[in-house]
């Protein structure tokens, strides 16, 4: 029988990309606490988690010993509280999609193998102005669904691969860059990442100027 499951185990995530699915899944069963009216970690809880988490997340950046321990722990204790979560989850949708897509959870389906290869690169990338200053929302259209994306901004020459940092990982076929400086010519490009950490083709890089 083909079912689908949420994802109870977060290990292979990059850091980055856990502060994401957890935003996501306290934004998604927040709004359809009607469908899971009996969590066993209660909403506020988790949205205190997860923000603590991101604070974590920013404060490794000092690369302090004390601040790497404690994104480990912040982790740890986000891991435990998404895969009690993932479980109630599977008892609520009983393997119905429809019912796991409504909690935000990443998901994969029993009756099929898992893929492995590396994604398509991302096509049909599309960058305008934010609403605020020295913003720039990115649209594109990935290979896999749902999807956790790379992506990389480039204020130098986009034909030397040093010149490109990682701006965040991203869930969804979108991606708002805050920070910039306006004025300045801006190149961005977009990779997928696949299962087991394997990342995929970047797409095309496209261009704006920063306003």
């Amino acid at each position: 029988m083909n079912t689908t499951k949420a994802s109870v185990d977060f290990t292979r995530y990059q850091a980055a990309e856990m502060a994401n699915i957890g935003q996501l899944i306290f934004e998604r069963m927040s709004d359809h606490a009607a469908t899971f009216p009996d969590p066993p970690v209660d909403m506020p809880a988790l949205g205190l988690q997860v923000e603590d988490y991101k604070a974590k997340l920013s404060a490794r950046a000092s690369r302090a010993a004390a601040d790497v321990l404690a994104l480990k722990a912040a982790r740890a204790g986000l891991n435990r509280s998404l895969g009690l979560l993932g479980g109630y989850v599977n008892r609520v949708a009983q393997g119905k999609p429809a019912l796991v897509e409504l909690s935000g959870f990443p998901s994969y389906d029993t009756a099929r193998t898992p893929d492995r290869s590396a994604p398509g690169a991302p096509t049909n990338l599309r960058l305008k102005h934010g609403v605020q200053k020295g913003t720039v929302l990115a649209r594109f259209r990935a290979q896999r669904r749902p999807s956790t994306n790379e992506v990389q901004v480039c204020l130098g020459n986009p034909n030397d691969e040093s010149a490109w940092r990682t701006a965040g990982m991203f869930l969804g076929q979108r991606a708002l860059l805050t920070g910039l400086t306006p004025g300045t010519t801006l190149w961005v490009r977009v990779r997928t990442a696949g299962l087991g950490g394997v990342m995929g083709n970047w797409s095309d890089p496209a261009e704006i100027m920063v306003l």
